[in-house]
Parts: structure tokens; sequence; C-alpha cells
């Protein structure tokens, strides 16, 4: 039984009342100068659910999760973190809400091992939370549940890249996060690791966590996601199951460069 199982009953972030998205994007614009990188984006993502954000390079996905997190401010709109508006608060102030996520450039502390890394974030949460457990028995068992015990005490700097993103999702995982924000997940991963990560992504929403993945690997994505955003130059142009998304025409149109999505003429 994995340590989010054990610690869910007396988890500080219960659940959103019904019908309550864990996280709501509402109407989020970004404009840097003359480029407007994302407009009136309208994202949920659900507790006890898979919900991916895909699109083509330069789609403004990294900038929505920017937004989401804090580390950009939109131009308009705002961001509610299960029913509660969070747009002014930055970005430790959400963490502690019950926000994590990783980056697609990697983040990690490279000169430290990935015990090391795992269990500063557990010490951090033990220092602003109620959470009593004992932050080395934590990293142990997050360690175990991604998959990197038998790379414990090795140095991150000297890991493969795949290797270095799982001890990012550790570290993200040991703040014990409501909603998780993955970006790039998969990238360095190989296929065996891809499906282990898909499945761990999947039994962790089981767990009641609401899980937000921007990923190229679109297989992965329609295997685990229970619903899809797809934003195209700054704008959501589908949102639904994996199925209905990859039926879509206009996703169709922005993936395979098709002149027109079907049903439409050009003006």
């Amino acid at each position: 039984m994995s340590v989010l199982r054990r610690t869910r009953a007396g988890a500080e972030h219960a659940p959103p009342p019904p019908g309550v998205p864990v996280l709501e994007v509402v109407d989020v614009s970004v404009r840097f100068g003359g480029v407007q990188a994302v407009s009136d984006a309208n994202i949920r993502a659900e507790h006890g659910e898979v919900t991916g954000l895909i699109g083509p390079n330069g789609a403004g996905k990294t900038t929505t999760f920017n937004v989401i997190t804090g580390l950009e401010q939109p131009s308009s709109g705002l961001i509610r973190l299960a029913g509660e508006d969070i747009s002014r608060l930055g970005p430790y102030q959400r963490a502690r809400r019950g926000m994590a996520r990783t980056f697609q450039r990697l983040e990690v502390f490279g000169s430290l091992t990935v015990r090391e890394n795992v269990l500063a974030a557990a010490e951090f949460r033990k220092g602003w939370s109620s959470d009593r457990r004992d932050p080395q028995k934590v990293a142990d068992e997050l360690l175990a549940r991604v998959g990197l015990r038998s790379v414990a005490d090795e140095r991150v700097h000297a890991l493969p890249t795949g290797l270095a993103r799982l001890v990012e999702l550790g570290r993200a995982l040991a703040t014990r996060p409501r909603l998780l924000l993955l970006d790039e997940p998969a990238s360095g991963l190989d296929s065996t690791e891809t499906d282990a990560l898909g499945d761990l992504l999947v039994d962790l929403a089981a767990d009641g966590m609401a899980v937000l993945v921007v990923e190229h690997d679109v297989d992965l994505v329609m295997k685990i996601c229970n619903r899809i955003h797809v934003l195209d130059f700054g704008r959501i142009i589908s949102v639904g199951t994996p199925r209905e998304v990859q039926n879509d025409p206009h996703v169709q149109a922005a993936y395979l460069g098709t002149e027109d999505p079907v049903g439409e003429e050009s003006p």
C-alpha cells in the first residue's frame, strides 16, 4: 500500500465539495508585449483523474502551467484551487495549499543524492505543515513508489535524464499535493519506463489526487487520461475523452497540418 493511500484519511487537503474541481482555470489570457501566448483558456482537473494538456510545440502549454503555479501572472482570468481563488497568491502559497509540479527543463539538486532530493522536500513540508510523519520514512517509501530505491545513494547529476525526472516526481510527491502538474514527465524514458510511469500516474489518481499532464507522447496521454484539453496557438480547441479528442477534426488539423477542419470553409 502506498504512502499516499495510507495517509489519505488524515490528509490536510480534503477533497473539494461535489461538483467542484480541484483545479479550475477560468478565461485565462497571457500576453507578452505584442504576443498573445494564451487566449481565454478554460481548464478543469478533477479529483481522482488524470487530465491531459496537449498541443503542438509553442502552443502555450508551459506558459499555462506557469500561470497555474504562480510563476507567471495572467493578463486576465483567474485560477481556483478546490474552489478557492488563488490568482493573487505566490508559488509557495499555492504549494502549501496542495499544488506541486515538475518542469520541462529539469529542476533537481544535482549535487545531492536521489534520497536527499526527496528527503529535502519531505523535511520542508514538515516545517510548514501539521504532518508529523518522519521525513526519512516518507522519503524511503516514495523512492520505492517511483522505482528509485536501487539508485537512492547516487548523485542526481550522474543519472540519465529519465531517472532524474523520476527524482523530480518523487520530490513533488513528498509535499503530498492534491494537485500534481507534470511537464513532459516521460521525456528521456524508454518504453518500459514510460509504461511504468503511466501506471503510477493512474494509481496516484486512484488514491484521490488530481493529476494534470503536459506530454508529447500522445500514446501515453491517450492511455492514461480521463479527459484531455488541446491547446493550439494559445487557445483551447478541443476538450473531451481520448476518443473524442482523437476524432475531433480541429485536433487533426492542428497535429496533421490539414488546411481546414472537416466541415469548415476557409474565409
